[in-house]
């Protein structure tokens, strides 16, 4: 509508997730190294998550694109909420395999089969859960023992786990120590920085053509960037009305004034509801008003487990943090002893030209 008003190539700012719009922010380019750090392994789980509109769908997408020329069979299943009766249907049907009238047993060798098939022919299976938050514990243990198929010690399946924040309370909460200890990479994909949401804007906008035609004043970058958060669906859905309000009152300078209007009638038409038309997402430790646990004693191995995780990452910090002490002070050390040598090869020199005197 506004594409042809602003003479604009296309749409800079759907809210359909297209690959070909993504902006290599930091938090998606360590996502991808994940990824691609976990397919190399061949093995486990790689888990990436993030709040609702940080763009994990967008960045699975980018993957499909990395792994077209790569002798990858990708499946992709986009779950919601299957239990453990369901997930090994989900699992064959996107391995393109009959699963109606088998049973667990039969679609267990039948995958196995199948993924074997795949090894022999040197080509790598790979399977990614979309909004894997859903998954009933039942179905993420299915999971685990799909990641177990092995030959000869060499792993048949990979699974990349994608999800809301809530994926991490998932496995922590139902004290799920065997699959956490098949994640071999874990990523959560945090919200843009300030100068990361107007480059994103920016980005958007030049791929669609922009020549400065609506005139944005500057403080409108700082405005979007508060009212969304940093939160790239966020930014999407206020810059698009941003662009429509323009067209419809036919400006073609867009300042603050104008934001305030547009941000105005979003909250007047859901005054009730977040700007990314979701619930919030349930926080990754709830405490005890939060989400009451039916038993004292797994909220407490919860508790105990979220806190080595801390202390090992405290850890692991320090020990990066020392080793980067001990090599400065080994460089220091080296830097002294080239001076004493220097300095010791002048004083023989000095001496020896003394005694010739």
């Amino acid at each position: 509508m506004y594409q042809a008003f602003y003479k604009l190539e296309g749409k800079p700012f759907q809210l359909t997730p297209d690959s070909a719009m993504l902006f290599p922010s930091k938090a998606h380019k360590r996502a991808m190294a994940y990824l691609l750090y976990g397919l190399e392994q061949g093995e486990g789980f790689v888990m990436i998550t993030g709040a609702v509109g940080t763009g994990k769908t967008l960045l699975i997408q980018k993957l499909l694109e990395e792994l077209a020329h790569r002798d990858v069979a990708m499946a992709s299943i986009a779950s919601a909420n299957l239990g453990g009766e369901d997930i090994l249907p989900a699992v064959a049907s996107a391995f393109d395999l009959s699963y109606e009238g088998r049973s667990k047993e039969a679609l267990l060798q039948d995958l196995k089969q199948h993924l074997i098939t795949l090894r022999d022919r040197h080509a790598q299976a790979l399977l990614v859960v979309d909004e894997a938050q859903t998954l009933t514990p039942a179905a993420l243990e299915m999971l685990r023992i799909l990641s177990n198929l092995e030959v000869k010690g060499r792993a048949l399946l990979q699974i990349f786990l994608v999800g809301q924040t809530e994926l991490r309370s998932l496995i922590i909460n139902n004290r799920m120590e065997q699959l956490r200890q098949r994640v071999i990479a874990s990523h959560r994909l945090e919200p843009m920085g300030e100068e990361e949401s107007l480059a994103y804007i920016m980005h958007r906008l030049h791929a669609v053509g922009w020549n400065h035609d609506p005139q944005l004043a500057p403080e409108i970058f700082d405005s979007v960037y508060h009212a969304s958060s940093g939160i790239p669906r966020r930014i999407n859905l206020i810059m698009d009305r941003l662009l429509l309000h323009g067209f419809l009152e036919e400006l073609h300078d867009l300042d603050q004034t104008v934001l305030t209007i547009v941000l105005d009638e979003i909250r007047d038409e859901m005054p009730d509801m977040p700007l990314t038309l979701e619930a919030p997402a349930l926080p990754d430790n709830p405490g005890p008003t939060d989400c009451p646990a039916p038993f004292g004693e797994e909220r407490h191995v919860a508790t105990l487990a979220s806190d080595v995780s801390n202390i090992f990452l405290q850890l692991m910090r320090e020990t990066i943090r020392i080793r980067k002490a001990m090599r400065v002070q080994q460089s220091m050390a080296s830097t002294t002893d080239d001076t004493v040598t220097d300095d010791a090869s002048h004083l023989s020199s000095t001496t020896s030209e003394d005694h010739d005197k």
